[in-house]
């Protein structure tokens, strides 16, 4: 039991590290929008049950609505019946903060996504914009000032990867030669402390996403 219990430990510590996970929607047409927690790129999704039971209070709003979407809990993803056209957000800082182990102290998380790339207003704190309506061109924003050469990576739909960095003025423009869904996962650090008692920090780590379809492109294999 004891090693079990030591083996969990280490599995987290590492998701909270290096190998973060992240959230990111996946929406198609009418369907409803589904947020997952893990790895796009490897397929991890996780479940109710277990890691995905950390998210206590997951906002979802779409278009300029700032009314949350009722939540149901599926196994392997929160999902929301979303009605109408726009963009869809996802916000969650209910985690509380945990230990730190390679930065030191405690870090607090905040999970955002989104999915589409229709608005050029940004409404969440960390979130790419397009320069122009579904365009490859964004800026990242946070708290609606460009963030300048700040790190990403896309994940195309043959689940090919790139690390990228914004330039001067915290613009970047994607690389999407292939048809299908990509998915880009950003993480920034905001060493301003906050919180108090049991839930004093000693930064925030922004987690945002953005996933979108390109309708036009090359086409792949799933076979990798």
């Amino acid at each position: 039991m004891l090693r079990l219990i030591n083996t969990v430990i280490l599995i987290l510590a590492l998701i909270d590290t290096a190998h973060a996970h992240f959230v990111w929607l996946e929406r198609d047409g009418d369907s409803p929008a589904r947020a997952y927690f893990g790895e796009w790129i490897d397929d991890i999704r996780e479940r109710t049950g277990g890691l995905l039971d950390r998210f206590k209070a997951p906002r979802v709003f779409i278009g300029a609505s700032d009314e949350p979407l009722p939540v149901k809990r599926n196994e392997n993803n929160l999902e929301f019946a979303v009605k109408g056209r726009g963009d869809v957000r996802f916000v969650d800082s209910s985690v509380p903060p945990r230990e730190d182990k390679e930065k030191g102290g405690v870090t607090k998380t905040i999970y955002y996504a989104k999915a589409g790339r229709s608005e050029t207003a940004a409404k969440l704190d960390l979130e790419l914009v397009p320069t122009q309506v579904n365009g490859k061109t964004f800026v990242l924003l946070f708290f609606g000032a460009p963030l300048a050469k700040a790190e990403l990576t896309i994940i195309g739909p043959s689940k090919w990867e790139k690390p990228l960095v914004t330039d001067d003025q915290g613009r970047i423009t994607l690389p999407t030669p292939w048809a299908g869904r990509y998915v880009l996962e950003i993480t920034y650090f905001d060493e301003k402390p906050g919180g108090s008692g049991e839930e004093k920090f000693n930064r925030t780590r922004h987690i945002s996403s953005l996933s979108f379809v390109q309708p036009n492109g090359l086409r792949w294999s799933e076979k990798r």
